[in-house]
């Protein structure tokens, strides 16, 4: 018996499953509520979260390019108002309606926590596809256009418009 006999095979390919444009949104939005846990649990324990971010910058002396880790501030997806404190879901670093309403009331820093979670699970299970395809169709159409080349007329043989006095 050959070794490739004694395996398995299958017509499953990972980029089918995950390049579905559904899967892809819902990943990334599972990925920036994930970070915003992180910061939440962090700022009930009374700690700072900061993400770390790879920057290439250049180096002041040789003048070569480098890898450098720096520490970014987290965008917060909540605050602090009078009802209490708010959350305001983001996709494509856009704030997206959810039931027609702008942010989710979630009272003390206690629920927090487990209403991200449970956002977090809405997003798995698809519930918020049609947000997220809405937000990310608008940050498409936002990009700015090609830049057109304007077209010049030959000025040969006329004479310069003469300008009027102001």
């Amino acid at each position: 018996m050959s070794i490739l006999e004694s395996l398995n095979f299958s017509d499953v390919s990972k980029k089918g499953e995950t390049t579905t444009p559904h899967l892809a949104l819902r990943r990334k939005m599972v990925l920036a509520i994930d970070e915003q846990i992180v910061a939440a649990r962090a700022e009930l324990n009374g700690e700072h979260y900061s993400r770390s971010v790879e920057k290439t910058v250049k180096h002041p002396d040789t003048g070569t390019k480098e890898r450098r880790t720096v520490d970014r501030p987290l965008r917060r997806w909540w605050w602090k108002a009078a009802d209490g404190i708010l959350l305001e879901l983001k996709f494509a670093n856009k704030a997206v309606k959810v039931g027609g309403k702008s942010s989710i009331v979630i009272g003390s820093m206690d629920n927090l926590v487990a209403t991200l979670e449970a956002v977090k699970q809405a997003v798995i299970g698809g519930e918020l596809d049609d947000v997220m395809k809405t937000a990310s169709d608008g940050r498409k159409r936002g990009k700015k256009a090609a830049k057109t080349v304007p077209t010049t007329t030959s000025t040969v043989g006329k004479p310069p418009a003469a300008k009027s006095p102001k």
